[in-house]
């Protein structure tokens, strides 16, 4: 167990190394949420982020949607356009707003690889300090038709301590060392949240203009 948690603590380490190296990033999002103890359909989203905080989303199914935060603009507000009714009225929003967090576990902020590798850093170290970690498994896989670590874990805690989930199957893109994959499941065993990363292309080269309500390939 002890190797194992060195093992562990290391690849994190490296994938905390391989997310300072990178500026931007444009990837296919695919999310699978649990809301109010129900299952929703899985959502397909490209997205662009570029660092600190920039974030661009365009749903790939069903109505069109669009939404736009950007860190320090837009007085901080997600900029969100849905066709339909009022479809072509943009809206503003806070990211946490009831409106955006409606059937959404997270607001958008805190969409992306970072989230993922901060989610870990505050929980895999402290589980293993305290004995209140399981590493099932360790191993080579596929993700997504390519290479990957595939990390299962299993947190048990006692002492009052509280850890995001009771138990976590990542998967970390061999090349990338970036975690493309991370799915979470209650004490019950029911998935929670389950959320991938294809078509990953690390420092694109994103502009301002990526992130600006102007673009005319946008519709804000």
């Amino acid at each position: 167990m002890a190797d194992q948690g060195e093992k562990l603590l290391a690849l994190l380490s490296q994938m905390e190394s391989s997310y300072a190296r990178i500026q931007d990033y444009t990837a296919v999002f695919q999310k699978k949420e649990r809301w109010q103890d129900k299952p929703l359909p899985e959502e397909r989203i490209m997205v662009k982020f570029q660092k600190p905080l920039k974030v661009y989303m365009k749903w790939l199914d069903g109505p069109e949607k669009e939404a736009l935060y950007v860190n320090g603009q837009y007085n901080n507000k997600v900029l969100a356009r849905c066709d339909g009714l009022l479809g072509l009225v943009t809206w503003s929003f806070n990211p946490t707003d009831s409106a955006l967090m409606d059937r959404n576990r997270h607001p958008i902020t805190d969409l992306g690889f970072g989230f993922i590798i901060a989610m870990m850093r505050q929980n895999i170290p402290l589980a293993l300090d305290n004995g209140e970690i399981e590493i099932v498994r360790m191993d080579e896989d596929i993700f997504n038709g390519r290479p990957a670590t595939i990390i299962e874990l299993r947190f048990a805690p006692h002492g009052g301590r509280q850890y995001y989930t009771s138990h976590a199957i990542f998967h970390v893109d061999k090349e990338y060392q970036l975690p493309v994959g991370v799915a979470c499941y209650d004490e019950k065993e029911v998935l929670q949240e389950q959320y991938s990363y294809q078509d990953v292309k690390l420092n694109a080269g994103l502009s301002e203009l990526d992130f600006s309500k102007g673009n005319k390939a946008y519709r804000f």
